[in-house]
């Protein structure tokens, strides 16, 4: 089975570097506009959103111009960016690297989150956030490990920022600062944990650290476009269900009600 999972990456990592040669190689930077990229080593669940998030808002308070560059498949993201992002112009895309190029000088700062594997963006900075699932050699990449590339392929990173409890002074520490519904109302210390993120076992273990006894765990693909309908299903139930904010974001108001 080892050999087997060996394999499976030996195959990704070959197309990972084919594509990277053939379609993916650097192209010239920005002329006007200042590109910051942000991403990961890990397939997902890094926290690359809500930093981006608190990236803008920092540029934002400082009097910058600021767009935000997401992937047009990850519309929960695109669209949980738009309402807590009011001042900065958000954008879903298939090609980053087209669109920067578009509005290079129309913004003073562009932030491409999730921006790390396209490799035709030369950025101004390239920010890592780096967790303690990291990829120290083949064995560890997709699908036999959590990571999509190695620290080697990115030689261009200005910034390494340490992220979780795995590193004794991490630069970053995501957590849960409250948990609401629609109303207001305070969650009880007990409920259902239902997902759709890259890395659910982190928002489990936050939830446990928040204090919340989790019932059931419900696992759903990273923007699964069938959220909405299998919460539906579980609300019947009648039993508390908690949420992310990005999973909540892809909901109409009479689901959140």
């Amino acid at each position: 089975m080892d050999f087997l999972w060996v394999l499976f990456a030996l195959i990704y990592r070959f197309f990972y570097k084919m594509n990277r040669f053939v379609f993916l190689r650097p192209q010239k930077p920005l002329q006007k506009s200042k590109l910051i990229i942000i991403g990961s080593y890990l397939m997902g669940g890094a926290g690359k959103t809500p930093f981006t998030l608190y990236l803008a808002k920092s540029f934002l308070k400082e009097n910058f111009t600021v767009a935000i560059l997401c992937h047009s498949k990850a519309m929960d993201e695109y669209e949980w960016l738009q309402q807590e992002a009011l001042d900065a112009k958000v954008f879903s895309t298939k090609n980053r690297f087209r669109l920067a190029k578009k509005i290079d000088g129309l913004f003073d700062i562009i932030i491409a989150d999730d921006g790390f594997e396209d490799f035709r963006l030369s950025a101004h900075h390239k920010i890592a956030l780096q967790w303690g699932e990291f990829a120290h050699d083949i064995i560890d990449l997709f699908p036999s490990g959590y990571c999509r590339s190695l620290k080697k392929d990115h030689p261009d990173v200005t910034m390494t920022l340490y992220c979780g409890n795995s590193f004794i002074d991490p630069d970053l520490v995501f957590s849960i600062s409250e948990i609401k519904n629609e109303q207001g109302d305070s969650l009880n210390k007990s409920a259902t944990a239902m997902c759709g993120i890259g890395n659910p076992d982190r928002f489990f273990s936050d939830l446990q650290d928040f204090g919340i006894t989790i019932e059931k765990k419900i696992i759903r693909p990273d923007h699964d476009r069938k959220f909405e309908l299998m919460l539906k299903k579980e609300l019947l139930l009648g039993k508390p269900i908690v949420i992310t904010e990005k999973d909540c974001c892809r909901l109409t108001l009479e689901t959140r009600k």
